[in-house]
């Protein structure tokens, strides 16, 4: 299957271990590839690189044959995207930000809409304002995903869903991989968070991809000891 993501020594330096140095990453249509590692290690900085908001100082970034820099408005017409520090309209109820964003999304499906608001047991009629950050967080990813991405990226996306959420977070990834095939990269720095919804992981550390592994291959309890093992060794677990 042919590679959708090719990530090839994609660097970008803002000093010594701050960054991302030299990451090479080769994801397939339709995988879950995780990006996990503490706080600092340079996680935002790659999906900055991969959606085209910054540009590498070395190497390349494509989407889907898209060159992520130079292509990046192309590239956002197939992709979601919820962020690591959710930004909405405070004065509009979340009915009206999620109308917004499906008039300004080609392929958005208002039905498929109303179904993930129903799914997340959403009270939609309320000012954001007055949300929750729960509630905000089921906005953003009901907009991100109203138009069934070929591309989905998501940094920390179960920040502030309580567990029941989080499964059917879980539930509505599962749906967007068998029925539409997205590709979806997560981005954490809690491991337990993201690695039952990942084909693959790619650990981060100091800017740096430390190791790769398959899931089903290694097993969720393996990639724990050495999740843990790696960062207990720096003092951050």
């Amino acid at each position: 299957m042919q590679n959708f993501i090719v990530i090839d020594n994609a660097t970008k330096k803002y000093g010594d271990h701050i960054g991302n140095f030299n990451i090479n990453i080769n994801i397939k249509k339709g995988e879950t590839f995780a990006i996990v590692g503490p706080n600092g290690a340079g996680k935002t900085t790659l999906i900055r690189q991969i959606l085209g908001f910054i540009k590498s100082d070395e190497g390349t970034v494509a989407i889907n044959n898209f060159n992520s820099w130079i292509n990046r408005e192309e590239i956002m017409k197939f992709t979601g995207y919820v962020a690591g520090e959710i930004s909405l309209y405070d004065d509009f109820t979340g009915i009206k930000f999620l109308k917004l964003v499906s008039k300004m999304k080609k392929d958005s499906d208002w039905q498929f809409v109303e179904k993930l608001i129903k799914h997340f047991d959403l009270d939609a009629s309320r000012k954001i304002k007055k949300m929750s950050k729960g509630m905000k967080q089921k906005i953003a990813i009901i907009a991100a995903t109203m138009n069934k991405p070929a591309f989905l990226v998501l940094d920390e996306p179960t920040s502030g869903l309580d567990p029941i959420m989080q499964q059917k977070f879980k539930e509505l990834i599962n749906k967007l991989k068998k029925e539409f095939s997205t590709t979806i990269i997560i981005c954490s720095h809690i491991f337990e968070e993201v690695i039952n919804f990942s084909d693959r992981v790619g650990i981060l550390k100091k800017g740096v991809l430390i190791d790769e592994y398959n899931v089903g291959k290694t097993g969720i309890k393996e990639l724990n000891k050495k999740f843990k093992k790696i960062f207990e060794e720096e003092g951050v677990l």
